[in-house]
């Protein structure tokens, strides 16, 4: 305590100093938390005392800082046990690197360090990770609340926070000094991060802090209730897999997993790619284990073993596995033919394979290939669906044949099954009966066909009865009873099929539709046209405008360097410029107005061009010749719009309903039971 005063004599003519009220000080006897730094606890183990630590071996303590000596540190745990021990011991870490921290906390490894090394090709292994380890005073350690802990997360409220302090409070009677007298006051204060740390911990929460919500919280004052950690879930590995080398396989990366762990190569069967000796098939792609995860708590959340893959169990007659410094595989041993087994899931290299066995419920099930050509010698009976590209099948189909390209080829008949192609070619050399034949982008061609329904780009027969049947061009050498619909047609000899009529339709385009549409763009056009002539006039009335003109000028100048401004030029232009911005930003809007309908002008126009094409092409090539009636046979056009979706886009089994439904719609043609027809469609003009 320090203080000045004047002198005064009491009766006794002793001598008072009389305090002067705004020359007192008093110095505080307790310092606040930010006064001076707080003592460091580190000791001797010599002669270690109460409330200090000892440093382990791998422990440095330097004037810059404590440090790890990251060689000496064998695991994680020494780690985690030392610093338990500070915190338990009311201690905490001063200037803490905590993702440094958490880094030597869980998942250390000694043999591969470098990493966390500031600088690697340093030869120093120290890293420093705090400071100093310092006292958690009981009244620091007071200040923080308790945290709520749930679903693997923990909550803490952040409200502003106050510490007692105690001080002397002279007391004053008659202007004269008494004495002092203790008092107890709250002084605003501040969290630490280091302090949180160590109070977190002591709560049970060792593990994932938020750095960044923890100091901005504290650094901003505010009340509120943040999640300060969550806990990180583990990652699971991957389970051993396979990856095929050998560019003949033509097929996806790894076979199908089957739920037990089994690798199923049963997609494959048939497939018989040639394989030369001393080719690389499948490659073991090893197990990836997983990476852990911890609770807040700390303790890891382990995933699960990924499950492993025996290759040697994959590899069947003329293959091996090969093991070098790029892995395992399995090997060819021989020149031949790929197979795969379907019971033992091997995958083999023999001589020859020719597939006589068919496709059943018995032999195969449902075939789904992925090579470029699959061939059969064996029936595919009813209900059996072989999916592939360019299928050849020698003997009788009664299932479905469905491939992405390239042709099918039944060498037999198709009896009551279905021939589906994506974009290639049907032809069926024997009978197609009761049968669905259909591509979206290819030839149909057929021998005989009875009782069928035909969909292709162009249809050939040599004979068809009772069919129905729908492309843009058909070619029959004898029709009887059939409904058909196309571009072009052509027949030898039709007729009707006992009481059922020979129906022709002629496919001709809705013109109207293309004439509407052209018509409406045409009226779009002109609108535009109307709009964009007022905006431009607009547009140009703003420019014309003397100040206008002249800030566009000076502007441009000044944008290509063609002009220097003196500080006064300066100025004028910034006031013309204030002056001239209400008409420039509406200027502004005018020229984007007038570009949007630029833009619409040109569509318009682009849409007009290609409808014009699009109706050339549509009324071109249509036609209908039969050279010979033979029969009750009736020939009608049959409209469709200019989007062709009349017909195409009707299901297989809803087309024979369709045509059969439409005999009295359409212009007549023909109707007659003899004679011909050489019909060309001519547009309206």
């Amino acid at each position: 305590m320090r203080f000045s005063g004047r002198l005064r004599l009491n009766e006794k003519h002793s001598a008072t100093i009389i305090p002067e009220r705004n020359t007192l000080s008093i110095d505080p006897p307790n310092a606040g938390p930010s006064s001076s730094r707080p003592r460091s606890v580190i000791g001797n183990l010599a002669d270690l005392k109460e409330g200090e630590v000892a440093l382990p071996r791998f422990f440095s303590k330097r004037a810059d800082g404590l440090f790890v000596d990251l060689p000496k540190l064998d695991s994680s745990e020494s780690f985690l046990a030392v610093v338990d021990r500070v915190f338990s011991a009311n201690a905490y870490f001063m200037g803490l690197d905590y993702p440094l921290f958490s880094k030597l906390l869980y998942g250390f490894d000694p043999r591969n360090f470098l990493g966390l090394l500031k600088n690697p090709a340093e030869p120093s292994t120290m890293v420093r990770f705090a400071l100093d380890i310092v006292a958690f005073r009981p009244e620091r350690s007071a200040l923080y609340k308790s945290v709520k802990i749930g679903n693997g997360m923990a909550e803490y409220f952040f409200e502003p926070v106050y510490q007692e302090h105690e001080i002397e409070e002279p007391v004053y009677e008659d202007g004269v000094l008494l004495r002092y007298q203790k008092k107890t006051i709250l002084e605003p204060t501040t969290l630490t991060f280091d302090e949180f740390v160590a109070d977190m911990w002591n709560k049970g929460i060792r593990f994932g802090i938020d750095t960044n919500v923890v100091q901005t919280a504290i650094q901003g004052g505010k009340s509120g209730r943040l999640i300060v950690t969550r806990r990180r879930e583990a990652i699971p590995g991957k389970a051993a897999d396979i990856k095929e080398l050998a560019k003949e396989i033509h097929r996806d990366d790894a076979p199908i997993r089957l739920p037990d762990g089994r690798v199923d190569l049963s997609q494959f069967k048939n497939r018989f790619p040639q394989i030369n000796k001393g080719v690389r098939l499948i490659k073991k792609i090893p197990l990836v284990l997983g990476t852990t995860g911890y609770e807040i708590s700390g303790n890891p959340i382990e995933p699960p073993i990924p499950k492993d893959l025996n290759l040697a169990s994959l590899s069947g007659p003329g293959t091996a596995v090969e093991i070098d410094k790029e892995g395992e595989f399995i090997v060819s041993q021989q020149d031949g033919f790929l197979n795969f087994d379907a019971q033992t899931n091997q995958i083999s290299i023999v001589e020859k394979i020719v597939s006589r066995d068919g496709v059943s419920a018995r032999t195969t099930g449902n075939l789904t290939l992925t090579g470029d050509e699959f061939e059969e010698h064996g029936e595919v009976q009813e209900k059996r669906i072989v999916e592939g590209n360019s299928i050849t099948i020698h003997a009788d189909v009664y299932g479905t044949i469905s491939s992405r390209g390239g042709r099918i080829l039944l060498k037999s008949n198709l009896v009551g099954g279905m021939a589906i192609n994506q974009n290639g070619d049907i032809c069926v050399e024997g009978l197609a009966s009761n049968a669905t034949l259909q591509t979206k982008k290819g030839e149909v061609r057929l021998k005989r066909a009875e009782n069928c329904t035909i969909i292709g780009t162009r249809v050939f027969i040599e004979k068809a009865s009772n069919c129905t049947i729908l492309a843009d061009e058909v070619n029959i050498t004898e029709a009887h009873g059939c409904a058909l619909a196309a571009k072009a047609i052509r027949i030898e000899s039709a007729g009707a099929r006992k009481e059922s009529e020979m129906l022709v339709f002629a496919l001709v385009p809705d013109l109207g539709k293309f004439d509407q549409l052209i018509a409406g763009l045409t009226t779009k056009t002109g609108e535009v046209e109307l709009a964009l002539n007022k905006k431009s006039q607009d547009a140009a009335k703003i420019t014309s405008q003397p100040e206008i003109r002249n800030y566009l000028v000076i502007g441009a100048k000044l944008k290509k360097n063609e002009l220097v401004l003196t500080p006064e030029q300066q100025s004028n232009f910034q006031k013309l410029t204030a002056s001239v911005n209400p008409l420039l930003r509406t200027l502004g809007k005018l020229n984007a107005e007038i570009a949007t309908l630029q833009e619409a002008r040109s569509s318009f126009s682009a849409q007009m061009a290609v409808l014009a094409e699009s109706k050339k092409e549509a009324e071109a090539g249509i036609h209908c010749v039969i050279a010979r009636v033979m029969g009750e046979t009736v020939v009608r056009t049959m409209i469709f719009g200019p989007d062709g979706d009349l017909l195409h886009n009707l299901p297989a089994k809803d087309l024979k309903t369709k045509l059969r439904g439409a005999t009295a719609t359409g212009e007549r043609i023909f109707t007659g039971r003899s004679g011909s027809l050489d019909w060309i469609f001519t547009a309206p003009h």
